[in-house]
């Protein structure tokens, strides 16, 4: 459509424009969260942050191959089942299982792959025997470690120039070369998970499972990583390291794409200020849709202030919107086709067409949403003055579609134009029950009334083909 699109890519510093590796195939990795507690709104934010990115890539034609991980073994989750007096295992099955309905009342799209650590133990093992032979990487006597003198561009991620910003993993400063190395395959230790390695029984380090998993479903080089910006230094920093050092290519990635994180009243969100607030508790108290329109009112570089001042004032935003988005779908079926649009008329036209233009080129501009959220809202004015007080159906349809498009980006009012989620999953399993009627009309030869079934499903949007014995279905239209 001839819209470029730009991203900052914190590597480089700067806002550049966006070209993937294969176009238009688009991967993607995001760290995920370490499953040993709640995952809370800093999760939500950074993860409603990236579903934007995907959303805006789709929208501009791109395949999106979205990763995200779990890091489901971890000092942390080894404290947790102590504390809750359970096995290991059963922690991150709890805390995983929260964070995906989290994901999916906020009306993220899923990731393709969840790869877990403890599923990939092997890969990471052969992903650290390659460091060793290629002498990136030494052993010592509490683990493996990267030599990080051996890789000549550690620090340009996160602007460390200074090797004495470096140091890292000081529990450990005895077995390493220099205190800024880290670890890649960790010793074992009493009363703590193990597996078998060329070295000892042990555990991964936190970095390389990163590396490891990314490489395994998206290639050796990957257009976008994402994460909070607290991932920069040391874990971006190292898996960079890693990457480049074992698979000889670099950029590793080609754009670092970064999220800010969420204060609460300016202070920062910590266990120790007791302040951390639960993603679905403020699902719950708030509505998943209005958190999720206030999680798209701030850019996503920048830190977004957790008050209650902020939240009402862009709750009071959002429901203005939807009551306009009802209004219009309610009277639009009432209206006549237009014949004729006066000057005043087509003014207001030409303005709402102008006004989706812009606020798609404001998300094509590294997703500012600042800048789209005061052309939605300058919109929505307008609409309420010029296409309610006097509705024709052009304006209506122009309006109707211009919500639309905001829709694709923000995916906030999926309920208004395409019907709730939990009716959408019905209309799919009445159709696949559907399926298995003319399956068995098939098998008995009653090929009219299988026809009939495909047909009328035809009719309505719902493409039936055959293959064989087996029945295949996709929706075409809405």
């Amino acid at each position: 459509m001839g819209v470029e699109l730009y991203i900052t890519d914190t590597l480089r510093g700067e806002k550049v424009k966006f070209e993937p590796l294969n176009p238009p195939i688009v991967t993607i990795y995001h760290c995920g969260i370490t499953p040993y507690n709640y995952s809370h709104i800093g999760h939500l934010r950074a993860e409603v942050a990236v579903d934007l990115l995907r959303r805006t890539l789709r929208y501009f034609g791109y395949i999106d191959i979205a990763v995200s991980n779990f890091t489901d073994i971890d000092d942390k989750i080894i404290r947790r089942s102590k504390e809750e007096k359970v096995n290991w295992e059963e922690i991150p099955e709890k805390y995983i299982k929260y964070h995906l309905e989290v994901t999916r009342k906020i009306n993220n799209l899923p990731f393709y792959v969840y790869p877990r650590v403890t599923k990939h133990i092997k890969e990471i093992i052969d992903f650290i025997k390659e460091l060793v032979d290629k002498g990136y990487a030494y052993v010592g006597k509490t683990g493996v470690y990267f030599d990080v003198d051996k890789y000549p561009y550690y620090g340009q991620l996160s602007r460390r120039t200074e090797k004495t910003l470096w140091e890292q993993e000081t529990d450990v400063l005895q077995d390493k070369k220099n205190s800024y190395d880290f670890a890649l395959w960790k010793f074992r230790k009493p009363d703590e998970p193990f597996w078998s390695s060329p070295w000892s029984e042990g555990r991964p380090g936190w970095h390389i499972e990163c590396s490891t998993m990314s490489t395994r479903y998206l290639g050796n080089q990957i257009d976008i990583h994402s994460g909070g910006t607290d991932l920069i230094f040391p874990h971006h920093e190292n898996e960079i390291a890693q990457s480049e050092s074992a698979l000889g290519i670099r950029p590793w990635v080609r754009y670092w794409f970064h999220i800010g994180m969420i204060t609460i009243k300016g202070e920062k969100m910590s266990k120790s200020l007791g302040n951390i607030i639960p993603a679905m508790d403020a699902i719950e108290r708030y509505g998943a849709m209005e958190l999720r329109y206030y999680m798209l009112s701030t850019h996503y570089r920048k830190p977004l202030d957790f008050n209650e001042e902020d939240i009402s004032s862009k709750i009071r935003e959002y429901k203005s919107l939807t009551s306009t988005i009802s209004t219009l779908l309610t009277i639009f079926g009432e209206l006549e086709i237009n014949g004729y649009l006066n000057d005043e008329e087509r003014e207001v036209f030409n303005k709402i067409i102008d006004y989706n233009r812009k606020f798609v080129m404001a998300i094509a501009d590294d997703l500012n949403v600042s800048e789209a959220n005061r052309i939605l809202n300058e919109a929505n004015s307008l609409i309420n003055k010029e296409v309610l007080q006097k509705p024709k159906y052009s304006l209506v349809l122009a309006s109707i579609n211009f919500f639309k498009t905001v829709n694709q980006f923000y995916g906030v009012w999926d309920n208004l134009f395409y019907g709730k989620r939990e009716n959408v999953e019905i209309v799919y399993k009445l159709i696949d029950i559907l399926m298995e009627v003319r399956s068995k009309l098939r098998e008995n030869k009653f090929y009219e009334l299988s026809d009939y079934i495909r047909n009328k499903l035809g009719e309505l949007g719902v493409i039936v083909s055959d293959k064989g014995k087996e029945s295949f279905w996709k929706i075409e239209k809405l």
